[in-house]
């Protein structure tokens, strides 16, 4: 097994570096002009938040296989915030980037509920000026949306997770607003070249303006640097678009990816490590990332050998830039603040020509395409025979001659999908996959799945959440979905046409934010359907609805209005039908005692070397150890035990196995592992696990630790 050898971060590349900005290379920032700012323009704060969730026999979610369980935990998952106010008002905005393939509706619904009980928050915050987003990764348990779709590969909805998550976002909300000062906020862009590719390129170059663009990714990282009057800084978050998917659908350990682990070594290099320590808060959140892979060496090929060197590159690829940016970020934001926040619902939704190009048009109502179930052929295919990128309306009979042999290739290996077939048949909304008939407002797309099963049963939400932030001229839009670079191209050329007269001259998507409705794609790379347009639910004039909605915001902040709040999505919460499975129970042998050491380390190790440890444990679904940790890295300081590393360390794995022997049918293993980093001080070292065991059916939980032979680092 290869591990990581270090917690610093410039020991972690396959070569040596040093920070960019020691190297004297700064970013290039001469082109954003300059608004003058002055101490105590801004109200700035920051907070972070477990999120972690079941670490062991939960589904993760992001490549859709139910195969691809949790088996332990690579780095933990967080929820990171910031406050951003303006100064001698009661004038706020908090954006949130939490590790996450997605934001639900229900997790945004879970969130604004607590806030407005707080009577603290609920005079400033509100879904109106509160901005959830995801990193999309596609590491973390799932099972906690209240639709129905994203939980399919856990088998059901998770409550506990769920909650996990909803506590967890809005602590690390409570955190930053508590923790809010004057300050300043100041912005640097730069571009970041090798660290993305466009993984659709065929779909991308029918764009007729694909040609008016020098790259077919957006490879610009915007960072903003939060620091108080006082000169503390207490956070940086920058937007870059790229799937956050250098783990692959065969990876079982939970991880915050290639975004997550650029978190962690910006952290550290600023002296915060959680659940440790907390304090300067660090996000890298997503943006345009539709079509945009880390796997810049080919199809799930991230130039390296292993699965953590390829998060590791695209993460150091990424905290290089960041660090370089906010070091030589000189420029103030000036201090004018705005915001919008609409629901709109999209089925029906009036388009005018002017956004579709061709006379006002309708959107569709929601539907999965074939293609979407091939998966992305570039990051994450389905493998499944019969089905490719590439499915059309005109094009199906090459790729199936007997319907009812493609369905069940398909439904053998995806069971869950053949009873939502067999719903989306029985509603027969517009036609269905069961009989071939496709729905005409969705052509060329050819329906597999209707997104409504029925009046109880939808797939995923229809109606949306649009927001969007003005921090001085920078325009923040949050877009509930992936959208594609030329989609994300046009939407920004619309915005800064009607906000430049307001000062703006960057636009930034924040992507996966509030809600997640799936792809957005142009109309030309719709018709040609590949994964993206596939997932494109409501049909090829989603973007034109999407630039109509948001440029309708852009001209209620120009005018000074507000915008019609839309309906109230559906509450869910009460409604789940399928819940996952927990724990029973947690067995041993006789002679056995939870925490008891299993296999131990050896007496001593050589940095670089792997020290493991294996416990008798108990069920991580027990106790998910929330702000905790389940592995501790203890060094023996002047006669003490010192925990130095937990399994949220990149150096560390948390593994959790299951015991197969047929005489021990609910026993499991803790396996802790610890790859010593090079700069790691000589000394005596040990390993501890902390888990809890349950009794029965019913039964309690019982609190367990176990630790390691105290063994030698040279």
């Amino acid at each position: 097994m290869t591990r990581l050898l270090s917690p610093r971060p410039f020991d972690r590349m396959l070569r040596p570096i040093k920070p960019i900005a020691a190297l004297g290379v700064l970013a290039t920032s001469a082109a954003l002009s300059s608004f003058s700012a002055h101490a105590g323009d801004w109200i700035v704060g920051s907070g972070i938040y477990d999120i972690t969730g079941p670490a062991a026999d939960r589904g993760m979610v992001g490549y859709g296989s139910t195969a691809q369980t949790t088996q332990g935990i690579d780095t933990r998952l967080w929820s990171r915030a910031f406050t951003m106010g303006k100064a001698g008002t009661q004038d706020y905005v908090v954006f949130v980037s939490a590790d996450l393939m997605s934001i639900p509706q229900g997790v945004h619904q879970g969130v604004m509920e607590k806030i407005a009980a707080n009577g603290a928050l609920a005079p400033y915050l509100n879904k109106n000026n509160v901005m959830l987003t995801a990193t999309h990764t596609h590491v973390g348990p799932g099972g906690f949306d209240h639709n129905v779709m994203l939980n399919m590969s856990a088998l059901g909805y998770d409550g506990k997770n769920h909650s996990t998550i909803v506590e967890g976002i809005y602590q690390s909300i409570v955190s930053a607003f508590n923790s809010q000062s004057e300050g300043d906020i100041k912005i640097a862009q730069g571009q970041l070249t090798g660290a993305s590719v466009n993984r659709n390129t065929e779909a991308y170059h029918l764009n007729p303006d694909a040609a008016d663009y020098p790259t077919n990714v957006n490879d610009t990282m915007t960072v903003l640097k939060l620091v108080k009057d006082n000169g503390q800084e207490v956070g940086m978050v920058n937007w870059f678009a790229v799937h956050n998917v250098s783990a692959p659908q065969t990876h079982r350990y939970i991880s915050g990816d290639n975004k997550g682990v650029a978190s962690q070594l910006f952290e550290t290099e600023k002296g915060t490590q959680p659940p440790l320590t907390t304090g300067f808060v660090a996000a890298f959140a997503n943006s345009d990332e539709g079509d945009v892979s880390p796997n810049v060496c080919g199809p799930e090929n991230g130039c390296e050998s292993s699965t953590e060197k390829n998060i590791l590159r695209s993460a150091n690829l990424q905290f290089n830039k960041a660090w370089s940016l906010y070091h030589s970020a000189q420029e103030s934001l000036a201090n004018t603040l705005d915001y919008r926040f609409q629901y709109v619902t999209l089925p029906g939704y009036e388009v005018s020509g002017q956004y579709t190009g061709n006379g006002s048009q309708t959107v569709c109502e929601g539907t999965l395409g074939w293609s979407m179930t091939a998966g992305a052929g570039w990051d994450g295919p389905m493998h499944i025979d019969g089905i490719q990128e590439g499915m059309t309306q005109d094009n199906e009979g090459t790729f199936w001659n007997a319907n009812e042999t493609l369905l069940g290739n398909v439904f053998a290996g995806y069971p869950l999908l053949g009873i939502m077939d067999a719903l989306s048949n029985a509603t027969n909304l517009f036609g269905s996959a069961g009989d071939t008939q496709h729905h005409e407002c969705q052509y060329p797309k050819p329906t597999f799945l209707n997104t409504k099963l029925s009046n109880n049963i939808h797939l995923y939400t229809d109606t949306l959440p649009f927001q969007m932030f003005q921090l001085g001229k920078v325009l923040l839009v949050g877009v509930p979905g992936e959208i594609t670079t030329m989609a994300g191209r046009r939407l920004k050329a619309d915005l800064l046409n009607h906000m430049s007269a307001r000062g703006v001259e960057q636009v930034i998507i924040a992507g996966l934010a509030n809600a997640y409705g799936g792809y957005i794609t142009t109309p030309e790379e719709f018709n040609v359907q590949h994964y993206a347009g596939g997932h494109t639910l409501y049909g090829p004039n989603s973007l034109a609805a999407y630039r109509q909605i948001y440029s309708l915001q852009a001209e209620s902040m120009l005018a000074g209005s507000s915008v019609v709040p839309g309906p109230a999505p559906l509450d869910w919460s009460n409604d789940q039908l399928v819940n996952t499975i927990g724990v029973v129970y947690d067995d041993k042998r006789l002679w056995e005692s939870f925490g008891g050491v299993k296999k131990n380390t050896a007496s001593s190790y050589n940095k670089g070397q792997t020290a493991i440890v294996k416990f008798r444990s108990g069920h991580p679904q027990n106790h998910y150890r929330t702000m905790d940790a389940f592995m501790e890295v203890q060094r023996k300081v002047n006669g003490n035990w010192v925990t130095v590393y937990t399994e949220n360390d990149i150096s560390t794995r948390f593994r959790w196995i299951r015991d197969t022997d047929a005489d021990c049918l609910a026993c499991s293993y803790a396996q802790l592992e610890w790859t010593i980093p090079s700069d790691a001080p000589s000394g005596n070292y040990r390993l501890k696990h902390k888990g809890h065991w349950k009794s029965g059916w019913g039964g309690s939980l019982k609190s367990y630790t176990g630790k390691s032979r105290t063994f030698s680092v040279k």
